[in-house]
């Protein structure tokens, strides 16, 4: 498994889809000390690369898909004002099989980044 967590420093994130970037990095932090491949980028001010957007918008299955794309959240606000939580079943894949922040069918309501790592804690 392979976690990735695009955030930016310098954008706080937006109202709709809050997130405590401090906690969850700390959060890939206590991934990483298990052995899970995971890591947190820091943006800084830059837009985050086509690919990795393009990944997030078309690699999951719809209803596991994040908020980003024609109806959410655009390449601009990915990493920014919406944190981005990728997860790669693989270390080598390409496109990630999960994506978050997302509408979850099964809890009624959004499921964020911050508790989608302790749900990954809690099982690893």
């Amino acid at each position: 498994m392979k976690v990735e967590y695009y955030y930016d420093s310098t954008v706080p994130p937006g109202s709709a889809f809050p997130c405590d970037n401090a906690k969850v990095v700390a959060l890939i932090g206590q991934l990483a000390a298990k052995g899970v491949n995971a890591k947190a980028v820091d943006l800084k001010g830059q837009q985050v690369g086509f690919m990795t957007y393009n990944a997030a918008v078309t690699g999951p299955k719809a209803q596991v898909r994040a908020v980003f794309g024609a109806k959410g959240a655009l390449q601009e606000d990915f990493g920014k004002n919406v944190p981005a939580l990728l997860l790669f079943e693989k270390d080598e894949d390409r496109y990630p099989n999960e994506a978050f922040p997302r509408s979850d069918k099964e809890l009624g309501r959004a499921l964020g980044c911050e508790e989608a790592l302790q749900n990954l804690l809690a099982k690893a």
